[in-house]
């Protein structure tokens, strides 16, 4: 009992030490926004009414708009901002839904975008999987989007490399990925124990806030599932990127020196071509919450 005590008590130490010492964690702080309801989606809405452009920020997998943090807040003083929880995720959950397909997500951000920005010119952030409804959006939409900003974006050549590369991120990483029953099982848990599965997500990821992390928890099978296979693993980045060049709308790709997601040698062939803007700056996949001015910046 003593060397289990001891286990236990180190083990705690170190998650306590490397909570306290994550950029995320020391920069987030919550979005003091109202949660709205529009169709199938919650989001988060802020800026004058008057304002002659229009904010969209995607979130990533298992995530929720709280990923932003204050981000909206500062861009709301210059931009009318529309943050949701994208279709499946977080206080958009529906335990009844089994349509996740990308032309679901597409059709939920349309109504959301024409009834909160209306007319106005786009400007879209985005972090992870969002990266790809980001790109979708913008390559069905060319004419109302200004640029698309994509921090983290898990670009990989093919369904192929990109298995192969979340494969390699862990044992956990490999059986979410290539096991399905594993999948299944956790998804399944998490359904039944939400709050439990919330704290867990929560122990297992300390290098993001705790509000932030007990969120992962908020999604179904089929939601999880859809968007891993639609939005990451067989997602066309090679031909979303060239034909946003094609169509003169400016894409920005920003990852962290220290972020495993996505393929370098990839992102450095992208950055030779026209139209595409890679920046390596310092941080990991947190980038978002750990720098909350990135996007604020990059976007105002």
């Amino acid at each position: 009992m003593r060397r289990v005590a001891l286990t236990a008590a180190a083990v705690s130490s170190a998650w306590t030490i490397a909570h306290r010492r994550s950029p995320a964690v020391q920069a987030w702080e919550p979005s003091g926004l109202p949660i709205r309801r529009r169709g199938p989606l919650s989001y988060r809405t802020t800026g004058p009414e008057d304002a002659d452009t229009g904010v969209l920020l995607l979130h990533g997998l298992v995530a929720t708009g709280d990923l932003f943090g204050a981000t909206p807040e500062m861009l709301g003083r210059q931009h009318r901002v529309v943050v949701p929880d994208l279709l499946g995720f977080g206080r958009s959950l529906d335990e009844h839904r089994t349509d996740f397909s990308t032309a679901a997500h597409l059709e939920a951000l349309d109504d959301l975008i024409d009834h909160e920005l209306r007319g106005r010119k786009l400007r879209i952030g985005a972090h992870s999987m969002g990266s790809a409804l980001a790109l979708r959006w913008a390559a069905a939409n060319p004419d109302r989007v200004e640029r698309v900003v994509c921090i983290g974006a898990p670009i990989w050549p093919d369904a192929d490399s990109a298995k192969a590369a979340l494969g390699a991120l862990g044992p956990m990483g490999k059986s979410l990925v290539l096991d399905d029953r594993l999948a299944r099982a956790v998804c399944s848990f998490n359904c039944r124990h939400r709050t439990l599965a919330g704290l867990l997500s929560a122990a297992a990821a300390p290098r993001w806030p705790i509000p932030v992390a007990r969120q992962a928890s908020l999604h179904t099978w089929p939601a999880y599932i859809t968007a891993l296979e639609d939005q990451i693993i067989n997602c066309p980045w090679n031909e979303l990127l060239d034909t946003l060049a094609e169509q003169e709308v400016p894409v920005r790709l920003i990852k962290g020196d220290r972020d495993t997601i996505g393929d370098p040698d990839l992102l450095n062939e992208i950055a030779t071509r026209a139209g595409v803007d890679v920046s390596i700056v310092a941080g990991d996949h947190t980038l978002p919450a750990a720098d909350p001015n990135l996007l604020a910046d990059h976007l105002s």
